[in-house]
């Protein structure tokens, strides 16, 4: 009779192990991160142009932000613009190269060139993340941007 005991408390044990590490690990992600909701971005202003005697075409984009998870206020984080042809090739991949600093709001202004081509319109996408540009931290901005033309 002792040894049943002891295999029916080793089971119980056991099953609550289990069931412990299921229930936490559904509990986990909620507690501990926002996926990507921590930011809310807007776009402020999209440019794509040929600047004055310059062989390039340039592409500028000005987001504001504000911030919806008081935690991440104050942390180093990065952003990368990544920049694709109508027909959805990815012609480059910008990033702020040191991060920077989260306010509770503010802006951030990404730029960056493609040499002169043909393209007459582009799609960028902008993403703030951590740091080492892993997790999003916000929303992802998508625009569409035609050459000479102001969005």
């Amino acid at each position: 009779m002792g040894w049943n005991k002891k295999t029916r408390n080793y089971r119980n044990t056991v099953l609550f192990v289990v069931v412990s590490i299921f229930i936490l690990s559904i509990v986990h992600q909620p507690l501990f991160a926002n996926h990507g909701k921590e930011i809310l971005l807007k776009l402020n202003d999209g440019q794509f142009f040929l600047p004055p005697a310059k062989n390039v075409q340039q592409i500028k984009l000005t987001t504001t932000y504000s911030v919806s998870d008081p935690a991440t206020v104050g942390k180093q984080i990065s952003a990368t613009m990544k920049i694709y042809t109508s027909n959805g090739t990815l012609l480059k991949t910008t990033s702020i190269p040191n991060g920077f600093k989260v306010d509770n709001s503010g802006f951030q202004q990404f730029v960056t060139s493609l040499p002169n081509s043909t393209l007459q319109s582009i799609t960028t996408i902008v993403l703030f993340t951590d740091l080492n540009k892993t997790s999003p931290l916000s929303n992802s901005l998508t625009n569409n941007l035609v050459l000479n033309k102001t969005q």
